[in-house]
């Protein structure tokens, strides 16, 4: 894959939390100090952008390490915690290396077959994806959260949801102190690239949120709100997955 030279521009200001989170957060830090670090794979993605604003407004990390090809510029109180460094998904010695004294790490990894093709896809979401969350093990990283997809089954008819499903299947066996998988439905944002097919299923979606309000989709920013929020709340089992509903509930819940 070619690099990406264009900067994305964030801003970690007026992200709201909530009540719960908030309480969440400061309940963490007192318990763990300021010895807690977070990083993040792929974050510039529609996730992984939002995960790294929540991150750095919870106040929880005393460092937020980004890989990442593209580099970030980010607005904030508390952007002088981001650190930002380059990444080889096939350099594993490499990886594990970096990923060395972070105890939180959020993988917001993924790309389509529409771009990257049906062996990109699977190098992407499927190779490089374990590459990091072996290396994050090895690392000794404690907290591993993963977006992954609705329907995410290793045992799929159909290639995306079986590549997704394959993965979480790897990820939960791996044996974090705490594992946790996301599988959102739609991802409800403003792309900077949107098919045909997203464009048109964008549409439909407030229709069809009338009928399922639960199932058919989340903000990108209600995913990451989900995924920061529950890897700082004291853990409830060694390894979780939650579908759409919950992510919609868990958020619900601690406004």
């Amino acid at each position: 894959m070619s690099a990406v030279t264009n900067a994305l521009k964030l801003s970690a200001e007026n992200v709201v939390l909530g009540k719960g989170f908030v309480q969440a957060a400061s309940e963490f830090k007192q318990k763990n100090g300021n010895e807690q670090n977070a990083l993040v794979i792929g974050p510039t993605g529609e996730v992984g952008r939002e995960v790294v604003k929540h991150l750095l407004a919870s106040d929880a990390f005393a460092k937020v390490t980004v890989f990442t090809r593209r580099p970030i510029e980010i607005e904030g109180a508390d952007a002088s915690k981001l650190v930002q460094k380059p990444v080889d998904f096939e350099n594993k010695e490499q990886l594990e290396r970096d990923f060395a004294g972070h105890s939180h790490a959020f993988s917001c990894l993924g790309t389509t077959r529409a771009k990257s093709g049906k062996d990109g896809f699977y190098k992407i979401d499927h190779d490089y994806a374990l590459n990091a969350a072996n290396a994050c093990k090895k690392a000794n990283v404690e907290n591993y959260s993963i977006c992954s997809s609705t329907g995410a089954n290793k045992d799929s008819m159909f290639f995306y949801t079986r590549v997704k499903g394959e993965v979480d299947d790897e990820v939960l066996k791996m044996g974090f102190k705490q594992a946790s998988v996301f599988r959102p439905a739609m991802i409800e944002c403003e792309r900077e690239e949107r098919r045909l097919t997203e464009k048109l299923a964008m549409y439909a979606l407030p229709v069809l949120k009338m009928v399922l309000p639960k199932s058919v989709g989340a903000r990108s920013s209600t995913i990451a709100w989900a995924m920061v929020y529950n890897s700082i709340k004291p853990a409830e089992r060694e390894s979780s997955i939650f579908g759409n509903a919950d992510i919609l509930t868990m958020f619900e819940k601690n406004q």
